[in-house]
């Protein structure tokens, strides 16, 4: 069968954000190393089981996985939400900066936290206890509405790359276009809705939703850090 299918599930893998490996999506789709690896060569025709599984996996339809080349077609928003890219900077020693996000830049980061120009302007520093396979940054807490974290408090904050798999509850940062750089608790129906709704722990603000296709990032809290004692 004379199909970009091989080709395709290179491609697609090694576009995946943290540098996936064979073994690692092997073991997500519960395929054995060896048969994706005879997928990828060209070695094996693929099982049809296996073909609705990775489909999924990319978020692409079986026709295109099998007959267009997707190296050089645009990707579809779905693909996009599978294939999103961080923009990071690095250290002298390659190592993840951990950048912080000022108030004064705060505006800006809804539109510039995909240029690589804005984010390499960001301040950076090293925090030795947290771990070096994980990427970090840091956002300034504005309002009241995560109380008891005051205005003013420094929120660190662990990039999440799969959406999906935030657990109901889990406090977040979250960048939206509308709504700019929140910290909420989240409440994720984005694989039933396509929504998540986000909850403040002050009692005097209101429950609100949120389309994943306003979504920009998410941010898992890691911690924090306050001049002041909280209340």
């Amino acid at each position: 069968m004379d199909t970009f299918f091989s080709q395709n599930l290179q491609f697609l893998r090694k576009s995946l954000e943290g540098k996936v490996s064979q073994e690692k999506m092997a073991d997500e789709l519960m395929i054995k190393k060896s048969t994706l690896g005879s997928y990828e060569s060209g070695r094996a025709e693929p099982r049809y089981t296996d073909l609705v599984k990775l489909a999924e996996y990319f978020n692409v339809n079986i026709d295109e996985l099998l007959k267009e080349d997707l190296s050089v077609k645009s990707p579809s928003p779905k693909q996009e939400e599978r294939l999103r890219i961080l923009t990071t900077t690095v250290n002298i020693d390659n190592e993840e900066n951990i950048e912080y996000v000022p108030i004064k830049a705060v505006a800006g980061y809804v539109n510039g936290y995909g240029d690589l120009e804005y984010i390499s302007n960001l301040p950076v520093f090293n925090v030795p206890f947290l771990a070096k396979d994980k990427k970090y940054r840091v956002f300034p807490i504005q309002g009241d509405s995560m109380l008891p974290l005051r205005e003013g408090s420094l929120v660190f904050a662990e990039y999440v790359e799969n959406w999906k798999t935030v657990k109901d509850g889990t406090v977040c940062i979250v960048v939206t276009r509308s709504e700019g750089i929140v910290l909420k608790k989240v409440f994720n129906y984005l694989a039933e809705m396509n929504v998540l709704v986000l909850k403040s722990t002050n009692e005097h603000y209101a429950p609100y939703p949120v389309l994943g296709d306003d979504i920009q990032e998410l941010w898992k809290f890691v911690g924090y850090y306050s001049s002041k004692y909280p209340l």
